[in-house]
């Protein structure tokens, strides 16, 4: 009977393909090789379950691994053992990457790494990989291991990020030629604060400590100074006194503050524009005007022209109407006549009398007295 002779597998070498592998994990769950090269470069590091030097080896890759992973690379053990004998092997390390078990030996056999012992059983040769993301090996020790920095080094070559995001700050210091601000100390920053201070209660400017401009002299900066608080308080009984004067605040100006002597001459020009818009009255004057409003009813004049509004004959109402050309107005009548005329109505009402005509109202208004009583008798 004849047998076939097995092939002993090499290793893979810089720039071969990296063997696939699809294995189960100590923390659970599946793994392919693929799925992690398509994130960035993947560290395969075979491990021996109850090796001491292996345990202090992936202690150090545990130390490393959030550095290897902000270079966007990650970590994967592969070892020939059983479930329980890789968990083992997880919670000695410490690893929180993935930790394969190769329990069928096919991986290992694929690698090339595979050794067979009788007494101690299979294992796998301790050797680590770097494979790049386009999956073939970019780096390989079969030999032996190298140091986790010289790891950390030839992934960081191969993505392009820093290795040590702490370590750029003194550099970028040194390129800045010690231009970079230095922090204030404490007394610095009450210094400052008390600086401040005194500008805002001196009436300068707080963030140019420039003196308020004066009322008299004429102002050469860019930007009007800061008022001081007793200004305000000056400008506001100004314009209190103002209304209650009855004077406009505008167009008078009496609150405005006073002007530099420098531009008194031609701020005038723009206060003179609205000479003739309508001055807001004062209290005392609309009660004035009220009163004389309140006379000139009583007294039965006209409140808006101030004509009198008694009555006047028909024959001197007709001559001034003559005079003038046209007819004038009906004076109005003033309340005892309205009352009189009202009591003499309800009289004729009483005596049968027609309520139109009344007696009275057609001698006051046909300017001869005889005339009407004969009229009357005719018509009768």
């Amino acid at each position: 009977m004849f047998t076939r002779r097995k092939r002993d597998i090499a290793a893979p070498e810089v720039g071969a393909e990296a063997p696939e592998f699809n294995l189960p994990s100590a923390q659970g769950g599946q793994l392919r090789l693929s799925m992690r090269t398509v994130r960035g470069p993947v560290v395969v590091a075979f491990y021996r379950p109850g090796n001491e030097d292996d345990v202090g080896y992936f202690k150090e890759l545990a130390a490393k691994e959030q550095e290897i992973n902000l270079a966007a690379a990650s970590v994967v053990g592969i070892g020939v053992a059983e479930p329980s004998a890789a968990r083992e092997f997880a919670r000695e390390s410490g690893l929180k990457s993935y930790l394969l078990y190769d329990y069928a030996r096919v991986t290992s056999t694929q690698w090339g790494l595979l050794e067979r012992d009788r007494r101690q059983g299979d294992s796998s040769r301790p050797a680590v990989f770097i494979v790049g993301p386009d999956g073939n090996v970019a780096h390989a020790w079969t030999d032996e291991r190298p140091a986790v920095e010289e790891l950390l080094e030839k992934v960081s070559a191969i993505t392009g990020l820093p290795k040590k995001p702490e370590e750029e700050k003194p550099a970028e210091a040194d390129e800045a030629g010690g231009e970079k601000p230095k922090k204030m100390s404490a007394e610095e920053r009450e210094k400052i604060k008390a600086e401040r201070r005194a500008a805002r209660e001196a009436g300068g400017s707080v963030k140019t400590a420039e003196p308020a401009q004066p009322e008299g002299g004429a102002w050469t900066g860019g930007q009007p100074a800061k008022m001081s608080k007793e200004e305000r308080d000056r400008i506001k009984a100004e314009r209190r006194a103002a209304r209650e004067s009855g004077k406009s605040l505008k167009a008078d100006a009496p609150g405005a503050p006073a002007a530099p002597a420098a531009s008194a001459e031609p701020a005038q020009a723009p206060a003179e524009a609205p000479a003739e818009a309508p001055t807001k009255m004062s209290a005392e004057e609309r009660e004035r005007i009220k009163a004389e409003r309140r006379a000139a009813r009583e007294a039965g004049t006209s409140v808006k022209t101030g004509a009198s509004e008694t009555t006047t004959p028909a024959g001197v109402a007709g001559e001034e109407g003559s005079s003038d050309g046209a007819a004038p107005a009906p004076a109005k009548m003033s309340r005892e006549e309205r009352e009189r005329i009202k009591a003499e109505r309800r009289a004729a009402r009483d005596a049968g009398q027609p309520l139109k005509k009344p007696a009275d109202e057609g001698s006051t208004g046909s300017g001869n007295g005889d005339a009407a009583p004969g009229e009357t008798e005719e018509k009768t």
